[in-house]
């Protein structure tokens, strides 16, 4: 098994739903061998939260990680949740199957937590390779194959220059600090899947590896070579974006190339998604799509996500599914491959089975106090304790989530405020606090951005 996670990838940035304006030919070959969800979704739209439901099959606002996790003040990072982390009576996918004999990895960037508790190799993971922050410097920006880009948001800030503390890559169960500073990240995240993969498959071994790339986040970083296959962009901030996931994609394509080459390609569970969409106060989204932005907030573009699957010894390619599907259903779509039974408390479903048999009708639910979201069939409610404020839209009619049919279909609304009010209602208090929450407009559209 392997589990690719992208950081702040937008859902139009990808080739694989048909659009070309950047073009992902190795992403696109998960789709081409299995399947790309069109409504695919995530737990959070902001890093962490989104990360412990992806690991654990549960929505993690059940279990009081409700917020995203800062380092403590100590390593110099804003905010300080001391103490914050997934907590250790919530398995992982990886601390699943270890009983089961399976080798485990992950290589990345890690967001659950940076004391000794809920280091990765405490949670499952046989290696470790990456780092354990929200955000890290990709290279040394004074490499001259590097470009590094100022976007809007920089102006006026010290550059990123050095790696520090939790932004260090680190190797190892004893936190080995490793020094590949001349190397760019995404290439070294790459090397170490194959490397583990090459070792997994030569040893006969089942495996699952967590690929876990930082690329496209902030900061603006990417190798000249792959900057200067993009002139016709001109703005500076998106071209550097779109080669970034252009360089993203070439190490994913060497992550499916070994697969083959081993042998084990058609008996592996390949997936690939992003922990949230694309952050608009940088510059480099597209918003003119609908779901071209939207991290920290929760209109579609904050929670859908590119979201493919591929098992070829099991499903057949196929062509996208609408059929709703969220993060949450990684866990026991893996079990479920190995025939265990699944814990009562997951909140996900098999992907398989919703491969052949669809349920457009899923009801989904959302939340970061004070925003959340539900979503059942092509009609989605939006709501904010701040604003008071509740909007009901048509996600067939109206993509933008611009025209509040709460008038026209009172029933409905009601409906997705009751289920909202009835998830809430089991919540347990916070483990940490809330950061900020700010106004947010972008492509006419204005929202409210949770932190």
């Amino acid at each position: 098994m392997v589990l690719i996670l992208v950081d702040d990838l937008g859902w139009p940035d990808v080739s694989s739903y048909g659009r070309k304006d950047v073009l992902t030919p190795n992403i696109d070959r998960i789709a081409e061998s299995g399947v790309a969800f069109s409504n695919g979704y995530v737990a959070a739209s902001v890093c962490s939260v989104s990360r412990a439901g992806l690991l654990t099959g549960r929505m993690p606002q059940t279990f009081g990680f409700t917020y995203n996790i800062t380092d403590a003040p100590e390593n110099g990072a804003r905010g300080g949740d001391v103490g914050a982390g997934l907590p250790t009576d919530q398995p992982t996918l990886a601390e699943r199957l270890k009983p089961l004999g399976y080798h485990t990895a992950a290589f990345g960037k890690w967001h659950q937590g940076s004391e000794p508790r809920f280091y990765p190799t405490n949670r499952g993971f046989d290696e470790f390779g990456g780092f354990l922050s929200g955000e890290t410097i990709y290279v040394d920006p004074a490499n001259p194959d590097m470009v590094t880009t100022e976007t809007k948001a920089d102006k006026g800030k010290p550059p990123l220059t050095v790696r520090s503390a939790n932004g260090s890559w680190m190797e190892g169960p004893d936190r080995r600090v490793v020094d590949n500073f001349q190397r760019y990240m995404t290439d070294v995240i790459t090397d170490h899947a194959v490397d583990f993969i090459n070792r997994s498959a030569g040893q006969k071994q089942p495996f699952f590896t967590y690929v876990a790339y930082n690329a496209p986040h902030w900061p603006m970083q990417v190798p000249r070579t792959w900057y200067d296959k993009f002139p016709q962009i001109k703005d500076p901030v998106r071209r550097t974006y779109v080669a970034m996931i252009a360089a993203m994609d070439a190490g994913i394509g060497q992550i499916l190339d070994t697969l083959e080459k081993q042998g084990v390609r058609d008996n592996t569970i390949v997936m690939f998604l992003s922990d949230n969409g694309c952050p608009v106060q940088f510059g480099f989204c597209d918003e003119q799509h609908p779901f071209g932005w939207g991290k920290f907030t929760y209109i579609e573009g904050g929670t859908r996500v590119p979201f493919l699957f591929s098992w070829p010894a099991k499903i057949r390619p196929q062509p996208v599914i609408d059929s709703p599907v969220i993060s949450l259903d990684i866990v026991p779509t893996v079990l479920t491959a190995l025939d265990q039974p699944l814990p009562k408390n997951l909140d996900g479903r098999d992907l398989v089975s919703t491969i052949s048999h669809p349920d457009p009708d899923r009801l989904l639910v959302w939340g970061q106090a004070p925003v959340f979201a539900a979503r059942r069939g092509h009609l989605k409610l939006w709501q904010s304790d701040d604003w008071h404020e509740s909007h009901l839209y048509d996600l067939d009619a109206d993509p933008w989530e611009k025209t509040d049919q709460s008038a026209a279909r009172p029933a409905d609304k009601a409906a997705l405020e009751r289920a909202i009010a009835d998830w809430r209602a089991t919540l347990p208090e916070p483990r940490w606090k809330l950061h900020f929450t700010r106004p947010v407009t972008a492509g006419g559209h204005k929202t409210e951005w949770v932190y």
